[in-house]
């Protein structure tokens, strides 16, 4: 009886953690953008160029 026990435990907690996991994949899909792709999808040709602008007032340098 304790073997039963601890499978069908064993079994719910990982029922659980699997909904656990489909629920934040679902999430996280959808707070992403809906023209996002991931990076392994795209190459250098296709990325359009990020520019940064900087403010220059030297908190990044030391003195």
């Amino acid at each position: 009886m304790n073997r039963i026990k601890r499978r069908i435990i064993s079994g719910a907690v990982l029922f659980g953690c699997a909904l656990v996991t489909i629920g934040a994949a679902s999430r996280i899909s959808r707070k992403a953008e809906n023209g996002a792709l991931p990076v392994s999808m795209t190459s250098f040709d296709n990325e359009a160029p990020v520019i940064i602008l900087d403010a220059g007032h030297g908190g990044s340098t030391k003195t």
